[in-house]
């Protein structure tokens, strides 16, 4: 029962431990605690170290990884969105000229809501929108970066379309 019980056994179950934390909560950072932990337990194991040394070890190690490979592993298994790839190259107006539904009524000083590319996104307009209303979207609401700036469909109609 003592070889169960040893140091780097310990620090593999604490290792094994934080990776399945890993898959349970966001943020990708527990994974390199858990690095952290088979380093010290690969230590404990080969090196006979005492603790404190193993805990140095597992600090050293875990921050080391977080410091040089979290961006890495962070493009590695979530990549880059299509929207941030969008942004970095300057084009503020994302979807502009494309049409999309008002799901919630909108107007002047009152925000409303459209779908888009199967989406619900908030949006703004200078016109009175009715829900379920066709909208084209001008681009990105100039005092909210998270919603659009739209127009009725219908203008458009009017004015013999785009």
């Amino acid at each position: 029962m003592e070889g169960f019980l040893s140091a780097h056994v310990l620090w593999f179950l604490a290792g094994v431990a934080l990776l399945l934390a890993e898959l349970m909560l966001p943020g990708f950072v527990l994974l390199f605690f858990a690095l952290g932990a088979f380093a010290a337990a690969l230590a404990a194991f080969a090196l006979n170290l005492g603790a404190g040394a193993q805990f140095v070890v597992f600090l050293a190690a875990s921050l080391a990884g977080l410091a040089l490979l979290r961006r890495m592993f962070l493009r590695v298994f979530r990549g880059r969105t299509r929207m941030a790839e969008e942004d970095a190259a300057g084009l503020e107006d994302i979807g502009a000229g494309k049409t999309a539904v008002a799901t919630r009524a909108m107007g002047p000083g009152q925000q409303g809501e459209i779908k888009f590319r199967g989406s619900f996104w908030r949006a703004e307009s200078q016109d009175d929108i009715g829900e379920g209303e066709s909208v084209v979207i001008i681009g990105l609401a100039k005092n909210d970066s998270g919603a659009y700036e739209v127009r009725p469909a219908r203008a458009d109609a009017e004015r013999g379309g785009m």
